[in-house]
């Protein structure tokens, strides 16, 4: 599983065989133990996966904890009452648990938070763009673009001649219901059914199609739907969902859901929004080179990508904690529910302890030693991309790990390729920018003189 060099020489207790001891994760609730992962089938089911992930997002802000995966709920419940087709409720499922990833700061998350909102916020766009990228989100762009489209007695079916997918009518409608809900966290809503049942029954035709106005009270009329709208975990909502068709994914697919992620991340952290996209693409490189298989290599580069996504979690910290101990707890929380993965949310997790020099009594595999250097590498390269200021720097640092020293003579035998994979990546996610933001001229041009 590991070239013999890294499984023996550096690392002799971390040969993958059922032998091999387990890592210890420090976590706030008590150490985690993590075995390393044989080769053999991987299950990574897409649901679960999407659901982590826009958990994770949520927690930006707590006034967004859980929407997603409240709003996926709600729209799951209404698309089987009206009957949509079992792909139209894949699609709509999917979409809810990604229906606001165009947010890409604080401001463009909070502003749809008003149950009655004024369209003129530019996330819709963004999202439609941003999961066009995947080839397995592709079918979602639309819906997601329009999902914040009114009914308007019919007129909602077309915008600008666009038609406007079924799937966005339903998922708007779904979307706001759990913003009104929201609004009552703090209280019993089941006390108040009648009341809030009214105010959205009020939206018939106008904001909402009359159909799912009535797959609602149907919905509303039963008490497991307001009792499960009270729960705190999100674990509660997605159990209700059952699996899809098409819902395992492939190591693949799950690096280009971690590359779309990666950006969110970089908006949302200090980094330029190449970093993680950088360091994932360093990290796979350099696992190659140093002899890992295929598969241990595309998952190291996952893990790369996926390396700070612990700062989308805003939850409150223990100040008398460590810093490498809150990023690592974020990091754990963050991915550890993802079955088929925890091998690679491990190695974010110890990389986090490695990276901050707190890693002194732990076990630490050779593919976190790799993501640990890959993020040492691009913040290098973030001060120079010179070749030889580049290798000079790499000669004045030396890890105090056997397996990061190796890394780092690596990365200067190969200091060219390295180089040009920063200035390719770059140049690629400043495209990508751009774009976005001549979306959003675009998009303001319109809504600031809506009749030309």
């Amino acid at each position: 599983m590991i070239q013999y060099y890294l499984a023996t020489k550096c690392f002799p207790n971390m040969a993958a065989d059922e032998n091999s001891p387990p890592a210890v994760i420090p976590s706030g609730h008590g150490n985690v133990y993590v075995q390393p992962v044989l080769k053999g089938i991987m299950t990574i089911s897409l649901i679960p996966t999407l659901a982590c992930i826009s958990n994770t997002i949520d927690m930006i802000n707590p006034r967004l904890n859980l929407h997603h995966v409240r709003t996926a709920f709600i729209a799951w419940h209404l698309a089987k009452i009206v009957h949509f087709s079992p792909a139209q409720c894949r699609k709509t499922v999917l979409a809810a648990l990604l229906h606001d990833i165009g947010g890409l700061n604080e401001q463009s998350r909070l502003e749809p938070l008003n149950y009655i909102d004024d369209e003129q916020n530019n996330h819709a766009l963004i999202g439609g763009e941003l999961l066009s990228l995947i080839p397995l989100f592709k079918p979602l762009k639309e819906i997601v673009r329009y999902h914040h489209t009114r009914w308007e007695n019919g007129l909602g079916r077309y915008i600008d001649g666009e038609h406007v997918p079924e799937e966005s009518h339903l998922l708007y409608f779904a979307d706001r219901v759990d913003v009104l809900l929201t609004q009552y966290r703090n209280e019993n809503i089941s006390s108040l059914r009648e009341v809030l049942t009214e105010t959205i029954c009020n939206g018939a035709n106008v904001l909402y199609k009359e159909e799912f106005i009535h797959a609602f009270e149907k919905l509303a009329a039963r008490d497991y739907f307001w009792s499960a709208m009270q729960s705190s975990r999100y674990e509660d909502y997605i159990k209700e969902i059952p699996r899809i068709h098409n819902d395992n994914i492939s190591l693949h697919n799950l690096r280009d859901i971690a590359d779309l992620l990666a950006f969110i991340v970089d908006q949302f952290s200090r980094h330029p929004p190449w970093y993680s996209l950088t360091v994932g693409r360093i990290a796979g490189f350099l696992a190659r080179a140093m002899g890992l298989d295929p598969t241990q290599s595309l998952k190291v580069e996952i893990g790369g990508l996926l390396h700070n996504i612990g700062c989308l979690d805003h939850s409150p910290t223990d100040e008398r904690r460590a810093i490498a101990d809150d990023e690592a707890d974020k990091t754990w929380r963050a991915l550890h529910p993802i079955e088929g993965i925890r091998d690679i949310a491990g190695w974010c997790v110890q990389q986090h302890r490695l990276y901050l020099g707190a890693a002194s009594d732990m076990q630490i595999s050779p593919e976190a030693c790799i993501i640990a250097a890959s993020h040492r590498l691009a913040r290098m390269l973030e001060v120079t991309d010179d070749e030889g200021k580049f290798r000079m720097q790499l000669k004045a640092t030396e890890p105090p790990d056997e397996i990061s020293q190796a890394v780092h003579r690596l990365a200067a035998q190969h200091s060219k390729q390295l180089i040009q994979l920063w200035r390719s990546t770059i140049q690629e996610r400043q495209g990508f920018v751009k774009r976005l933001e001549q979306l959003d001229v675009a998009f303001q041009r319109e809504n600031v003189n809506p009749s030309e």
